[in-house]
């Protein structure tokens, strides 16, 4: 393997934040790696939310990492709403999370629609989201072509979601070409798309290469128009 590929793979697992690995395959090669670079990739693994990935490359690349660093992360990682990154942190660090903080994290990421962290943050503390921020983030979902998280969401909020929700989320998958959700949007609100939007939603899959959708939109456009043709 020349210089320039043994380079290359360097980088690649250090991007990926195997330290040991690149460490390993530096002093094989020969090929030198300082610790001042190792330095920052490890820095930038905490950056990215990876503190177990930083944790394990100083360690590797002997350089210390002190609590204070860690600790103002963690902190870092709350303050942005990384949720996941934060329990992690909590772990490694062993300073818990402060209820209020995952509350705020939790609400907050309800009401931008993203579910599955918000109610991440809700289940580490054993409480429950406010039926309201439920249906906020479900009409997100909604709007976006989220249709399951979405249905998810009105689930938990013990509401049945509005038929406009349903008809606006499946026109925006089928503007995104997605067939099976916006069909499924539909017949959840027990409507019928127009077969325009299906039609352009099955050219959008042929473009993308994406046949067996394709033919579904075609396939439910045709239906469509059997049932409304009218009689001879």
């Amino acid at each position: 393997m020349n210089q320039e590929k043994v380079l290359a793979y360097i980088k690649g697992s250090l991007e990926k934040g195997r330290v040991s690995e690149a460490i390993e395959t530096s002093k094989l090669s020969g090929v030198t790696l300082s610790q001042e670079e190792l330095k920052n990739y490890i820095y930038k693994y905490l950056e990215n939310g990876w503190m177990a990935k930083a944790v394990e490359g100083a360690k590797a690349a002997g350089i210390e990492l002190p609590d204070d660093v860690l600790t103002g992360y963690l902190n870092k990682y709350l303050d942005t709403g990384r949720i996941y990154s934060a329990l992690e942190a909590s772990k490694i660090t062993g300073v818990p999370l402060p209820k209020e903080k995952i509350i705020m994290i939790g609400r907050e990421s309800l009401l931008k629609g993203k579910l599955n962290p918000g109610l991440e943050a809700y289940k580490l503390i054993n409480e429950t989201p406010a039926p309201e921020d439920l249906i906020t983030c479900g009409n997100l979902c909604f709007s976006e072509g989220q249709l399951y998280p979405g249905l998810e969401a009105y689930k938990l909020a013990g509401r049945t979601p509005p038929e406009d929700e349903l008809i606006m989320c499946g026109d925006r998958c089928f503007d995104d070409g997605w067939t099976t959700p916006g069909l499924e949007a539909y017949r959840i609100a027990n409507k019928t798309p127009a077969k325009e939007n299906l039609r352009a939603c099955g050219e959008k899959c042929l473009i993308e290469k994406r046949h067996d959708d394709a033919r579904k939109a075609f396939v439910a456009a045709q239906k469509i128009d059997e049932i409304t043709a009218e009689p001879e």
